[in-house]
């Protein structure tokens, strides 16, 4: 009932706005909250924070990922004075499709943290795809589908110590270390890299690339991977 009730109040948003004007960017408008951390001619990947009682000013977004990194209660404004309140959970994730223009106050009292990936453009999708070997099939025990549409996936990774996937593949996605630690990443000829990640580590890759991930560290290692279905990838 509560991801009905999230649901509803995201749609609602989504629907009453789609304005024609300029965006409003919301690291321009509202700065303490809004951080980015990276930002290209595909994505922008913004870090939200809102501390009790805190909010931003009206703003807007390109189509959107969204992934609560603590989750909490908030209330939303849009521009013809409509209020909506809701709890949104530590996980919840979700994807606008269109331009939205809205105000967000966190009306809870603990702090709330939002990772958003904006696609700032979209390519003309073929009917000839190539297939891929996908990360959750070959390895469900690390790879999680936690939402899919026609826009994008989004995949919970988690990799235990000592713990490897099998070899996949990835299309164009963006990625955001929510816990880092000691990767291994092996290529299918044979070249091994180890790289230590920080918390909060973030990428995007515009190829497809064939790997396997293996934790040699001690720590669990988390990451959110968003795969973006309507950006072609770079043929090398």
């Amino acid at each position: 009932m509560t991801r009905l009730i999230i649901s509803t109040l995201l749609l609602l948003i989504v629907s009453c706005s789609g304005s024609k004007e300029k965006l409003l960017l919301p690291e321009e408008v509202s700065p303490d909250v809004y951080k980015v951390l990276l930002d290209n001619e595909d994505v922008k990947v913004l870090e939200v924070t809102f501390e009790p009682g805190q909010s931003d000013n009206m703003h807007d977004h390109y189509p959107v990922t969204f992934y609560l990194l603590q989750g909490g209660k908030a209330q939303v404004t849009l521009p013809d004075g409509t209020v909506n309140e809701g709890e949104f959970p530590t996980g919840f994730t979700g994807h606008n499709t269109e331009k939205v223009r809205h105000q967000v106050k966190n009306i809870g009292e603990n702090t709330i943290k939002i990772l958003l990936v904006e696609r700032k453009k979209s390519h003309p999708t073929s009917g000839t795809k190539e297939k891929l070997i996908l990360p959750e099939e070959v390895s469900p025990d690390v790879y999680q589908v936690v939402l899919e549409n026609d826009d994008v996936k989004v995949l919970n990774v988690t990799f235990a110590p000592g713990q490897g996937d099998n070899v996949h593949e990835h299309g164009v996605i963006t990625y955001y270390g929510i816990k880092g630690g000691k990767l291994q990443n092996t290529l299918p000829d044979g070249t091994v890299k180890e790289m230590e990640v920080p918390d909060g580590f973030v990428g995007h890759g515009n190829n497809i690339v064939k790997h396997q991930m293996e934790n040699v560290g001690d720590d669990t290692v988390k990451v959110i991977i968003v795969e973006h279905k309507k950006l072609m990838p770079i043929k090398e």
